[in-house]
């Protein structure tokens, strides 16, 4: 009886260790392979988290009277009622109201912008015709007050009409296109 006993014993303590400790063991082997993903992932992000805290070192040692003045040349979005504004206030300086003002997205910015020799698709174009009517000198001055304009613009089309041959006054068609990020 007691050999019988110490068998079932024996079989029993095998059978525990089958049954409990071998799956036990391969659930810890799978858990330290998750550690070790967890610990690579966590020292992947302290490393981003410096990368992170250098830009931000380097864009506060910006000026922000720079870096306002980078977002008026290329602002976060169209903003095409204050550019309106702004080619009328240019416009009336010289005796010029802006009138029949037509904006135009192209549907695919990103073929149309060439940028350090390749397209960018992070930034969209906007084209705005308008009409002015005025004296050729006042035209050319406002013109020059576009080109001034620390918003980059480009004079795509200028046309001009005389409605009476005796004035001096033109009636200007004008195309121009601006730039915005996306």
């Amino acid at each position: 009886m007691r050999i019988t006993l110490s068998i079932l014993m024996i079989v029993a303590v095998i059978a525990g260790f089958v049954v409990f400790i071998v799956p036990t063991y391969q659930d810890v082997g799978a858990l330290r392979t998750q550690v070790a993903d967890f610990n690579t992932v966590l020292d992947n992000a302290k490393t981003l988290q410096q990368q992170r805290n250098t830009l931000v070192t380097k864009y506060n040692a910006f000026d922000p009277n720079n870096i306002s003045k980078l977002s008026t040349m290329l602002p976060a979005n169209p903003e095409n009622v204050q550019l309106i504004l702004e080619l009328n206030a240019a416009a009336s300086q010289y005796g010029m109201v802006l009138q029949n003002v037509k904006i135009d997205a192209p549907t695919d910015t990103s073929s149309q912008i060439v940028v350090s020799g390749g397209k960018s698709p992070d930034i969209g174009n906007l084209t705005i015709t308008f009409s002015v009517s005025g004296p050729y000198n006042g035209f050319t001055n406002f013109i020059k007050t576009i080109e001034k304009s620390l918003r980059i613009i480009d004079i795509q089309k200028a046309t001009f009409t005389a409605s009476d041959p005796k004035s001096t006054n033109y009636q200007y068609t004008v195309a121009v296109e601006t730039y915005w990020l996306k």
